[in-house]
């Protein structure tokens, strides 16, 4: 039968009598393999992690400066959008049209969306209503530029288009901007009221005229207008206060006083402000 080996006491004599210099070899031998160890890891690995490190600041490098090179170039563009608006506000519209035009060449979506709509108003002014329908068309097929820039475009193309587009058209057009809670919904409704009453839906017309009434963001003028137009295909507008009132109720149910009072003037502002823009 195999037996355990008897251990050593810590207290025995055999203990005891340990040469320390046994310890300090031990010692050596172990700090030698670890530097050994440590120089193979060196000799197979560290030319990689040095190349990880050049890379890796290089990249960083790279990134802080594409950034301003980025910002540079839209300082430059906001420059030179500035400078053309300064020349057609002083009447230097072939020197603006110069300066829009390479700015439209640009690869800043956003600068080359303001220059192709400012270019589509001076073509209105000077009775190009072809070219100014092609500049606006391009902002509105820029899948690059922004969507609230994109939305500008769209509605000043439809109403420029308006007399000249079925009704079915514009229905579809507006779609988005109706349904939706766009801030666009005062112009865009406005037309497609209209458009139902070129289709012979009388019905459907006073209802989104009775809509455009009631809202907030209606600009005065137009809620006028489509208050009028709302009683005259057969709405109850003396409701419009009441609904209005009922709004701002459950908005304070809600919890959301301060928020529903703060974002009235905004709204209030903003709109009569988009509507001069799709002019």
């Amino acid at each position: 039968m195999a037996t355990t080996p008897p251990t050593t006491p810590s207290n025995s004599p055999a203990r005891k009598s340990a040469d320390p210099r046994d310890d300090a070899f031990i010692r050596e031998v172990d700090e030698a393999y670890r530097e050994d160890e440590l120089k193979k890891f060196a000799t197979n690995w560290g030319r990689w992690i040095l190349l990880a490190v050049v890379i890796g600041l290089a990249a960083l490098g790279g990134s802080f400066w594409w950034k301003a090179e980025q910002q540079k170039r839209v300082e430059a563009l906001s420059e030179q959008f500035s400078a053309a608006l300064g020349k057609v506000e002083t009447g230097g519209s072939t020197e603006a049209l110069a300066e829009l035009e390479k700015i439209g060449q640009s690869d800043n979506p956003s600068y080359r969306a303001l220059a192709a709509m400012t270019k589509s108003g001076l073509a209105l002014q000077g009775g190009e209503v072809d070219k100014a329908t092609a500049d606006l068309k391009r902002v509105v097929d820029d899948a690059q530029a922004a969507q609230p820039l994109r939305d500008v475009a769209e509605i000043k193309l439809l109403r420029l288009q308006f007399d000249t587009l079925k009704p079915e058209e514009i229905l579809k057009r507006t779609e988005r901007f109706v349904t939706g809670d766009s801030p666009w919904f005062p112009v865009a409704g406005e037309m497609a009221a209209l458009a139902h009453l070129k289709a012979g839906a009388p019905d459907k017309a006073g209802a989104l005229f009775y809509r455009i009434a009631a809202d907030e963001r209606t600009p005065q003028s137009t809620r006028a207008r489509a208050e009028q137009m709302a009683a005259a295909l057969g709405q109850d507008v003396t409701r419009i206060a009441a609904d209005r009132e009922k709004a701002a109720k459950a908005k304070a149910d809600a919890g959301q006083p301060a928020a529903a009072d703060a974002a009235q003037p905004a709204a209030a502002d903003a709109a009569p402000a988009a509507e001069k823009a799709a002019q």
